[in-house]
């Protein structure tokens, strides 16, 4: 998959204010929309950088620190000083896309900048239904953000728990967190697989998986099949994918 196409950019050779700004602004790509589903300015960012490494294109940025209207990128990897512009470029549209306003970027030395915002849009309440078992409400967290990488911190934190009493209760319950990720990415994974209007690459981005060889082991280890067996045969599993009631 290519970076710059699953973004909805017409190409590689940008200007990144004049062009990739109004371009993501009018993006309709599915990726997109996944990467800034949760206005949350990490995670946001975190998206972004595993999409580098999905597509493989040799651009390390890591993420060395966030405030409450901030983020400071560094490249591990010095591309070149294009890419490097497009990046933060692109990480300013996706913010302004998610509803942040007077986004800048301060470049502080060639291979570092720092991205400021004067308002931040609101998180949206995460509803995780009614039922009585903890599972449920990890796996329809999970469902409804699939693309972020979330740990069992993440989800301990949201449901109020320490990492360690989640662990436990899951394990009570005859999971494990592990678990409820590789079904609840399944889960999602099959339902698009269905609609067939994206691409395995795509569908592999947005359930959040580290590549599409990733895809292809975790989906199959669930359902029984590769991704592609299961779109060309209509949607059927060879074993029972666990659904949330």
């Amino acid at each position: 998959m290519d970076f710059y196409v699953a973004l909805g950019l017409p190409s590689a050779d940008l200007d990144p204010e004049t062009a990739i700004l109004p371009a993501l602004a009018s993006s309709r790509a599915p990726v997109v929309a996944t990467v800034i589903a949760v206005p949350d300015p990490v995670v946001i960012c975190e998206k972004l950088l595993r999409l580098d490494r999905y597509c493989a294109t040799g651009v390390q940025l890591r993420l060395e620190e966030s405030t409450s209207a901030s983020l400071r990128l560094h490249a591990a990897k010095m591309p070149d000083d294009t890419r490097l512009a497009h990046r933060f470029a692109i990480l300013k549209g996706l913010l302004l896309r998610a509803g942040f306003t007077g986004v800048t970027v301060l470049n502080t030395d060639p291979s570092s900048a720092i991205l400021r915002w004067e308002t931040a849009p609101a998180l949206p309440p995460l509803e995780t239904g009614g039922s009585v078992q903890l599972t449920d409400h990890v796996h329809r967290l999970i469902a409804s953000d699939p693309a972020r990488a979330w740990r069992i911190e993440d989800i301990a934190q949201h449901l109020g728990l320490s990492s360690r009493s989640l662990q436990r209760y899951l394990l009570a319950e005859g999971g494990t967190f592990s678990v409820a990720l590789r079904l609840a990415r399944t889960e999602v994974a099959t339902n698009l697989l269905r609609k067939n209007a994206l691409s395995l690459a795509e569908i592999g981005f947005c359930c959040g998986y580290a590549d599409q060889a990733h895809f292809q082991r975790e989906f199959r280890k669930v359902a029984g099949l590769t991704p592609r067996q299961y779109r060309n045969g209509g949607g059927n599993v060879q074993k029972t994918v666990r659904m949330v009631p």
